[in-house]
């Protein structure tokens, strides 16, 4: 049995994903990552909240930056003190800190607004050298509808835009949090509601932003693509939280720029069945392989994580089907997890799906160990956290990564605490799934003492 220890519990993932080499390439600049699912409640803002949380503590010497494109602005609360409300209606604690520390020239839709400006700058000057007008877009109809419109300290020519610019250091607000992680803020309402979320077709009717057709937004997901590339090199991860709607401008725009995609799972089969099927367009496939075939789509996916498993030990396993998880599922949460991943595969044979992939062409469909190698490869777990140690992390905004077992109360009135050996297990299981979503074993530091 592996030992609680970091280092004896890699060395017992390292053995069971021996089957399947690394896939994804190393990068010298920082790794950007868009978590994603079209289902709401997948788990994907609170796996991204612990792995980026973990992703900066395991890795002091290196900075993470969270951008938030979700309408909601989950994570920004999570990070900024968490969910808990004062009363039913009031904002979130998180929230309500985010508005109070920022405007709308440095939160999300700052950013947005800035690379729409960028993209008309560099539109007009294709325009310019080619005799040819300039034309509108989506953004600029958006934030054409009053209050502060100009790009921040009111540049308008600019080609190329910053990220650092846009963001805070929740740290400052919420000390739970690393020192070393960075946000880009979103404010709910504040950000993305109706009054800032409206603009007029060539029609005169109203219609959402996440709601709007065409490729407006193509531009703007170029001058983001180039600004995260642009990143200093301290930044060794960039983590995006995209919309629940995948079709959704925020949630492309995060597609066109990041390098990988990270895609929470239920074991809920309506759920599953509709990252393929959806009446409404927002089938988390579909918006893919539309953003594929029109040569706009740069993020391949890289790992499929079934979030919330039921587990029966705490020793690293591999499912009969070859999906390799930090501590033993049960039975039921393996087959099921197998059964999923096998129809993935299935669908992999269609090369539209095959594209979307990170590396899978090194996987040949007629090995014998093919449908091994690729549960191996892209799927892992977390696990079903108890309800205490969960409530308390978003509650209070307080990553599993810095839990201890002290008394934690919430807003609510919420009190308790969580014994050091569940935090232990917990934080070296979270360890070993931050290196296995960022394919990168210098985020390896032992993990931080539980005790109070």
């Amino acid at each position: 049995m592996c030992e609680a220890r970091s280092g004896h519990r890699i060395d017992c993932l390292a053995t069971i994903r021996a089957i399947a080499p690394t896939m994804a390439p190393k990068l010298d600049r920082a790794r950007a990552i868009a978590f994603a699912n079209n289902k709401g409640g997948s788990g994907k803002t609170f796996m991204a909240f612990q792995l980026a949380c973990e992703a900066a503590r395991s890795r002091s010497g290196s900075k993470v930056l969270v951008i938030d494109f979700s309408l909601y602005s989950d994570i920004s609360a999570l990070l900024l003190g968490g969910s808990a409300r004062a009363g039913i209606g009031a904002a979130m604690k998180g929230l309500q800190t985010c508005v109070d520390a920022t405007t709308d020239a440095i939160r999300a839709e700052g950013l947005v607004r800035a690379l729409e400006a960028a993209a008309m700058a560099r539109e007009g000057v294709r325009s310019e050298s080619a005799q040819a007008p300039r034309r509108s877009s989506v953004f600029g109809s958006w934030f054409a509808r009053g209050g502060e419109r100009e790009p921040p300290g009111g540049v308008v020519d600019e080609i190329d835009v910053d990220l650092t610019t846009f963001t805070i250091r929740p740290h400052d607000y919420n000390p739970e949090i690393p020192e070393n992680l960075y946000l880009c803020a979103g404010a709910g309402l504040n950000s993305w509601g109706d009054e800032r979320a409206h603009l007029m077709d060539v029609d005169g009717e109203e219609v959402p932003l996440w709601a709007r057709q065409g490729d407006e937004w193509v531009g703007a997901g170029q001058v983001f693509r180039d600004a995260v590339e642009r990143l200093p090199k301290e930044f060794g991860a960039v983590m995006i939280d995209t919309d629940h709607l995948a079709a959704c401008v925020l949630t492309k725009l995060a597609f066109s720029a990041a390098d990988s995609i990270v895609i929470p799972l239920s074991y809920n089969d309506m759920d599953f069945n509709r990252l393929f099927s959806d009446g409404t367009g927002n089938s988390l496939f579909n918006v893919l392989l539309a953003m594929d075939s029109a040569g706009v789509l740069k993020a391949r996916i890289r790992k499929l994580m079934f979030t919330r498993v039921g587990a029966t030990a705490n020793t690293p396993i591999q499912s009969p089907g070859g999906i390799a998880s930090p501590f033993t599922p049960t039975k039921t949460s393996m087959a099921q997890m197998d059964d999923m991943a096998r129809q993935i595969w299935s669908v992999c044979n269609a090369p539209a799906y095959r594209n979307l992939f990170s590396g899978i062409e090194d996987i040949e469909p007629t090995e014998a160990n093919a449908v091994r190698t690729f549960m191996n490869e892209y799927f892992g777990t977390l696990k079903l956290m108890p309800e205490l140690a969960s409530l308390i992390s978003t509650m209070n905004g307080i990553p599993v990564c810095n839990m201890t077992t002290r008394t934690y109360t919430a807003a609510n009135g919420l009190s308790g605490n969580t014994s050091a050996a569940v935090l232990n297990s917990l934080k070296s299981e979270l360890s070993m799934s931050t290196r296995d979503v960022m394919d990168d074993d210098r985020y390896n530091a032992p993990i931080s003492s539980s005790e109070k």
